[in-house]
């Protein structure tokens, strides 16, 4: 039946749902219920229908996971077990790889093809608010992409607090003191004897005295049962006449020391004072690091030089240096290579290399192993975890990798919330402990975090961190309502400048950064970020109005408490934009939303007047949503 005089409204196109204000304010050409259809060019469709991938069920999280070879998905559900799930068509799921009870959330970042997972479980302060930080007692963890189990990341140093009882595992020290004395110019050797005559020392230190200086002792001998010790030292010998035997050398009383506690000395002496001949008995057999000088022919810089011993595990992680006590050697002749013994042997299955680092020569030590630089030492790794003994030799100016950052690294790296890069370094954030504190590791050494300069502090204000993002060279860490500007300038993250505030009213959620495709957050020259108040564009700033303009309402009507649960995955090739939401949403109009996902088309524009919005429904919450195969959607329920 036609209507007299009515002039007919075409609409050629439909722009979406409209959830703002009343029925009465939504416009002709906007719909006030669009579930379950795509938008397409002058009309609509029903959405796609879905495939069933079985993986797993009872999915709390999935992230699409690219090793080197193969795509698939890394899936937690409900009893804190991950598996791994390729989506290549093999239908082949692995794991689980990894089982930590309590764990009800993950973060996960991709870093040369392993897989970084940390877990994390959600709490709620006294107003009843959910927020986010890393498990207690847990750590961040890496996968490998092969099926076998995800292991701990990074690894501790080598050690010798293992070994048998009794074992000798101290290494006396004999440097030049930094004070006046009246050593006879010249190279002695030292040892200690016990009461009863005992050697200590397998390998006696060697000092070339200028003739000035006392000489310090440090790590002396403690044996069990002893009441005394006594240092035994050589007379000055001519540089010329060196040779690296300790047995040709006649050995004199030096210094008495009384009890079997003290473990550091000084001594200050002439060869004209040196009278009471003492025989040195037998070397022991030792278990510490040792280095000697070898009788083969090398080279070596004079002066006091320390050397280490570094792990590296099968992900190319590089352990602090250890073992408890360094070695130290004195070079006295310039043509002889050195030898290294004893070099710690790891317990760990996935260490499959060692390196020697060493510091060039130190004018003044002064007993601190630790505060002196360290370097590689060319040549000086061991491809096994098997051999115990390497002759090295170098120059200091062939000392040039530095091993120094390597000393105060995480062996265990506690869990937090978020894991991503910046300037090629990991980054981890909101842990247990440490709710505003980012940590970042080495460059290009994803596991290598140093628990002392890897720290940068986000200004307190009570609330955790909540997910971090680089773009354009800044680093932008986010809580729920507030985002900050990191700057890298060029020195150690603790010294670069504090953090900026760069919106104060504007945050993201945990999974609130939007994920494009199968990678992290940039699309082109913007960021997607889920905030209380709608999805905003971020290009350095935040962009007014949000996208989520026409259905401000469906977003206020989330509850904040759970806004977490939320989580964004942006299908560029396609321009859609998938949201999966909280259990339950309700307008202003009093539209309940129970198992929904939010889906945007911004094929006419990423703006809030030209975006198109619309719901899909299903008959399962779409707890977790992921991309794989580059534009194929995935959900987890």
């Amino acid at each position: 039946m036609a209507l007299r005089d009515h002039q007919p409204i075409v609409i050629e196109e439909f722009g979406g749902l409209w959830q703002r204000g009343g029925a009465d304010s939504v416009p002709l050409d906007h719909l006030i219920s669009a579930r379950n259809v795509t938008l397409i060019e002058s009309g609509l469709e029903t959405r796609p229908g879905l495939d069933t991938f079985i993986a797993k069920e009872d999915v709390l999280r999935m992230y699409n996971y690219k090793t080197q070879e193969v795509e698939g998905l890394l899936i937690l559900t409900v009893d804190g077990q991950i598996f791994h799930s390729l989506t290549d068509g093999s239908n082949i799921t692995y794991g689980p790889i990894l089982t930590i009870i309590g764990m009800t959330d993950f973060g996960y970042h991709s870093y040369n093809g392993r897989a970084y997972i940390t877990p994390f479980n959600t709490l709620t302060d006294l107003l009843g608010r959910e927020y986010q930080l890393g498990l207690p007692g847990e750590f961040v963890y890496v996968y490998k992409g092969d099926g076998t189990a995800a292991r701990k990341a990074a690894g501790f140093p080598p050690s010798l607090s293992s070994a048998p009882p009794g074992s000798n595992t101290e290494t006396f020290k004999a440097f030049n003191s930094r004070f006046d004395g009246i050593i006879t110019k010249g190279v002695h050797l030292l040892t200690v004897l016990d009461n009863a005559g005992n050697n200590l020392v397998p390998v006696f230190p060697v000092v070339y005295a200028p003739g000035n200086k006392e000489i310090e002792l440090t790590n002396i001998p403690t044996p069990l049962g002893a009441t005394s010790r006594t240092i035994l030292m050589t007379h000055a010998i001519d540089p010329k006449n060196y040779v690296p035997d300790q047995s040709t050398y006649t050995y004199y009383e030096a210094l008495v020391l009384a009890d079997n506690t003290t473990t550091t000395a000084k001594l200050s002496i002439r060869d004209a004072n040196l009278t009471v001949v003492t025989a040195t008995g037998v070397p022991p057999i030792t278990a510490a690091l040792q280095a000697e000088i070898d009788d083969s022919l090398g080279f070596a810089d004079i002066g006091f030089h320390l050397i280490a011993v570094v792990y590296e595990t099968d992900t190319g992680y590089r352990t602090a240096l250890g073992p408890e006590n360094f070695a130290s050697i004195n070079v006295v002749d310039i043509t002889k290579a050195i030898r290294v013994f004893n070099i710690p042997v790891s317990p760990d299955s996935f260490v499959v290399k060692r390196h020697l680092v060493a510091t060039r020569a130190i004018a003044n030590y002064n007993g601190d192993q630790r505060g002196y630089q360290f370097y590689f030492i060319p040549e000086g790794t061991l491809e096994d975890n098997v051999t115990t003994e390497l002759v090295v030799s170098f120059y200091d100016l062939d000392l040039l990798e530095d091993a120094s950052h390597l000393i105060d690294n995480f062996s265990e790296i506690p869990a937090g919330v978020f894991l991503n890069t910046y300037k090629s370094r990991m980054v981890l954030g909101a842990t247990y402990d440490d709710s505003s504190l980012l940590r970042f590791s080495a460059p290009g050494e994803p596991e290598a975090i140093d628990q002392v300069d890897g720290n940068v502090i986000v200004p307190l204000d009570g609330k955790a961190l909540t997910n971090f993002q680089e773009f354009r060279d800044v680093g932008y860490a986010t809580k729920q309502t507030m985002t900050y500007a990191v700057i890298d300038n060029g020195l150690e993250p603790s010294e670069w400048p504090a953090p900026q505030p760069i919106d104060q009213g504007i945050g993201a959620s945990v999974h609130g950064i939007c994920k494009v495709l199968d990678s992290d957050g940039v699309n082109i020259d913007f960021l997607l970020m889920a905030d209380y108040s709608g999805l905003m564009i971020f290009n350095g700033a935040y962009s007014r109005p949000e996208l989520t303009y026409k259905i401000i309402d469906l977003w206020f009507g989330m509850d904040r408490d759970v806004f977490s649960e939320l989580q964004i995955m942006n299908n560029s090739l396609d321009q859609l934009i998938f949201i999966s939401l909280p259990d339950i949403i309700v307008t202003s109009n009093g539209v309940d939303y129970t198992n929904v996902m939010l889906v945007a088309n911004y094929r006419w524009g990423m703006d809030p007047k030209n975006i198109k919005w619309a719901i899909w429904t299903f008959d399962v919450r779409p707890k977790s949503i992921a991309i794989v195969q580059t534009n194929v959607l995935v959900i987890g329920n």
